[in-house]
């Protein structure tokens, strides 16, 4: 094929057409001429419905009969190219080179050669899934389209017909007491009248009520215990008769109803434990629940591992209490292995006798991170090229049941540095360091604030705190607290140290959505200018306003963190939410309030106070959503929106905690901080060789970005994506024009400047990247241009005066005319984007 390829190139060239050598080629990829006389390539397939209007969810239907045709079309190589050319053109005997094997492995695709047989089989199970739909006069075709030689594009027209509705449901069991548990449990069953039937239901209805059972005593229940679903549509046209049967048991113990009996838990088991309680050296029973010990003391108290059993002698078998002490003595964090086994009892065959088998982690654990990363970004001196090369190393310790209580203790120091590799400028650029000193308890301690919640009535009737909200705390949350400390230096603008210490819990409240809570937090922020950011500071009131000294100070409440991971649908989609809201400085100013209201004199607070007491509150969304068409072609996308705001006298929400985009994570294009707010244009953003004095920041964030993933070959995976976005103030600035967040157009009163409206200030930049996937690294290149930028320019980047009132949307957009590398901003990062 190479040959054959260059030749091409040589003539193309040859004959003046450069031009049209993309067609040339794509003509020259003709996969049909490998192909045998008898043999047809399916080029394309669609599913036709032909009675739409009858069919519920009718996107995703056709959907799901799309992915019940048996032979799939090939695809492209970068969109272009059909894959299945790479394979025929490098699939003769000669071709046994490197580059013939990596051609036909690699990047090609074995054809899809059409068949007939495949396809009625493939109509024939798309009519039989509608029926199991419940649409069971539905019927299926197949039609080839053979408008090309030696190609088909297949249809496959599909009817659905009338669905049936459920018109009643009917349960039944030979034992009496099943029977009465299941008449019980068909209050919230999944097949209800009225609804459409849905034979998938029945499926559905049957897990349900398996896992009933097993949770009312019937240990060895399960779904094939289940008669087929009878279905009579004789009584009513359009309707169906549902009857729901339990088998009559062939083995007795199928339908017997199990009590818990003894509970015995070996902390410390390992494969050579002695099975009789004569060889361990402590045995001792805490509520009817023996626990024994190989050595004279127990490695974790028993009162703690208690807690997390809830198996309890006396009840009934409860499949839900059994998976939730696994789940619970697994999230200690402090064994290797938790077994749970059940054994009916010899003596009393309606007894499950069950053991708990805990096998110990080693108590500690030494590890280390390292990190390298680029960051486009210079030095403050001219001409110093935008890449800094940074380094910092992690070491960590780690104390799993540190007092005996299956307490976790993680300590972790940080060092790093950024240094300039081409000695323009100062070698060392950025130093970072920073400890951090984290307890986490696996319980939940109440300290009485949620005891209080759970007191307090809503006019509504309820209570702010529900109780079983605080049992699934008690029973799920473990509690943390924290201390750290960073030291952060940029040399010759300006050093920060950050002390803080926390107090709250983390509560997975299910499999896919978890809690972060902090209460009790103090944060102290003390910063040092240089004497070039004092100049800067000078130049703009309101960065000087945000970057001081400050407390962060909560006692009641500091932050909720919301996390919840989508699973993906049969159609590959999921959809991941998180969330925060965070306020600093409510009980200091409640107080103040307080004290206030007590004084003969209606006091305040100074300035100089209430600059120094950070008050504050922030919310921000993040959702995402991600296609998966292959597993390893997607499509990913991240809307965010973030707001913060002063209160209670504060000027100006702390630099710190203020948004920015820019950067190798969030508008590619821009540098960070570089971008904004609002329409305003900062003069050194527009200079390469000042990324690291920028500092734009806002208090409103809105920004879309669409990601197209693909596989390349090898581990190496392309993506083509699009960033949309900005930040801007919630004030205005008139230190910088054109930064507050308006929805409609507004003039100065002097007429010096029109305010723009948020929407014609969104910037857009697109781009390509690369990315290495090393499983446990993904190494990701992306280049993006900005395309529109978020102030009118005369198309290749530089601000232009216009009539404020009359400004085209093209002044805008950029032209593309006389791109070079320069125009073009790289950014290299550790993982996906979003």
């Amino acid at each position: 094929m190479v040959p054959e390829l260059m030749g091409i190139l040589r003539r193309t060239f040859r004959q003046g057409g450069p031009a049209i050598l993309l067609l040339v080629l794509l003509a020259s990829c003709n996969s049909t001429k490998y192909l045998a006389e008898d043999q047809e390539l399916l080029v394309g397939q669609r599913v036709r419905l032909i009675d739409p209007k009858r069919i519920d969810n009718r996107s995703d239907v056709a959907y799901e009969l799309s992915t019940l045709a048996q032979q799939k079309p090939n695809g492209n190589f970068l969109f272009l190219w059909p894959r299945e050319y790479f394979y025929l053109a490098n699939n003769k005997p000669k071709d046994t080179t490197r580059i013939d094997r990596f051609l036909r492995n690699t990047i090609g695709q074995e054809p899809t050669v059409y068949s007939d047989s495949i396809s009625r089989r493939s109509a024939a199970t798309m009519a039989e899934y509608l029926q199991y739909q419940g649409y069971f006069n539905a019927r299926a075709y197949h039609e080839a389209d053979r408008g090309r030689r030696n190609k088909v594009s297949l249809i496959y027209h599909v009817e659905a017909g009338k669905r049936y509705v459920i018109d009643s449901v009917s349960y039944d069991s030979p034992d009496p007491t099943l029977d009465s548990l299941l008449q019980l449990a068909r209050q919230d069953s999944e097949l209800r009248t009225g609804d459409p039937l849905d034979l998938n239901r029945f499926d559905q209805e049957k897990s349900r009520l398996s896992r009933f059972f097993r949770n009312q005593g019937y240990a060895y229940f399960s779904n094939a215990y289940f008669d087929q679903l009878e279905v009579d549509t004789s009584r009513r046209s359009g309707y169906a008769d549902i009857f729901l049967n339990i088998l009559p048991p062939q083995q007795e113990e199928i339908l017997r109803r199990y009590r818990v009996g003894k509970v015995t838990v070996i902390t410390d088991f390992a494969a050579i434990s002695p099975g009789q309680a004569s060889g361990f050296a402590r045995d001792t029973v805490i509520d009817d629940i023996r626990f024994l010990s190989r050595t004279a003391a127990f490695r974790v108290r028993p009162e703690i591992l208690i807690r997390n059993i809830f198996i309890r002698p006396g009840e009934f078998h409860s499949r839900e209490n059994f998976e939730k002490t696994n789940l619970a003595l697994n999230g200690l964090g402090i064994y290797r292995f938790v077994r749970i086994n059940q054994q009916i009892d010899t003596l009393e065959r309606d007894v499950i006798n069950y053991q708990v088998q805990l096998t110990p982690s080693k108590r500690m654990a030494i590890g280390a991170d390292l990190d390298l990363n680029y960051t486009n970004r210079t030095g403050i001196n001219p001409g110093v090229p935008p890449n800094l090369i940074g380094l910092s190393v992690t070491p960590s310790f780690q104390n799993r049941n540190v007092f005996r209580g299956g307490e976790l203790l993680v300590t972790s120091i940080r060092a790093g540095v950024e240094v300039d590799p081409t000695g323009n400028s100062q070698f060392f650029n950025t130093a970072d360091l920073g400890a951090d000193l984290s307890l986490y308890l696996p319980r939940f301690k109440d300290f009485g604030l949620y005891k209080f919640l759970n007191r307090v009535p809503l006019p509504g009737g309820g209570r702010l705190l529900s109780d079983n909200l605080l049992t699934q705390f008690r029973e799920r949350a473990s509690t943390r607290y924290g201390l750290s400390f960073e030291y952060l230096l940029i040399r010759n603008l300006y050093s920060f140290t950050v002390a803080n210490a926390r107090l709250g819990y983390d509560f997975p409240k299910s499999p896919t959505t978890n809690y972060r809570i902090d209460h009790l937090a103090i944060d102290i922020l003390n910063p040092r200018t240089e004497a070039l950011f004092d100049t800067i500071l000078a130049d703009n009131p309101f960065l000087q306003r945000s970057f001081g000294e400050q407390f962060f100070v909560s006692f009641l409440f500091r932050n909720l963190e919301f996390n919840r991971v989508g699973r993906v649908d049969r159609r590959g989609r999921a959809v991941t939410m998180n969330g925060e809201f965070e306020i600093a400085g409510a009980e200091v100013h409640a107080i103040n309030g307080l004290l206030n209201a007590f004084r003969q004199e209606n006091k305040t607070l100074t300035p100089g106070d209430s600059a120094t007491y950070a008050k504050y509150f922030l919310t921000r969304l993040n959702l995402s959503y991600n296609k998966q068409y292959t597993p390893l072609t997607s499509f990913a996308s991240r809307l965010i929106i973030g707001f913060a705001s002063p209160y209670g006298g504060a000027e100006a929400v702390p630099f710190v905690k203020q948004f920015f985009v820019g950067g190798a994570n969030t508008m590619r294009a821009w540098a960070p901080r570089g971008l904004g707010p609002g329409g305003y244009v900062d003069p050194l953003s527009l200079e390469n060789n000042n990324n690291l004095r920028l500092f734009q920041t806002g208090d409103l964030h809105l920004e879309l970005n669409l990601e197209y993933r693909f596989k390349l070959f090898w581990q190496l995976r392309g993506a083509f994506f699009a960033d949309i976005g900005n930040v801007w103030t919630l004030d205005e600035d008139p230190e910088r024009p054109g930064s507050q967040f308006r929805f409609a157009a507004r003039p100065n009163d002097d007429g010096t400047f029109v305010h723009q409206p948020f929407y014609r200030q969104l910037a857009v930049g697109v781009g390509t990247g690369l990315r290495i996937d090393l499983s446990y690294f993904i190494f990701r290149l992306d280049t993006s241009l900005p395309v529109r930028y978020n102030y009118p320019q005369d198309g290749f980047g530089q601000p232009i005066l216009r009539d404020g009132s009359n400004i085209p949307e093209s002044a805008y957009w950029r032209r593309l005319q006389r791109l070079g590398l320069s125009d073009f901003t790289f950014q290299l990062g550790l993982g996906y984007p979003f």
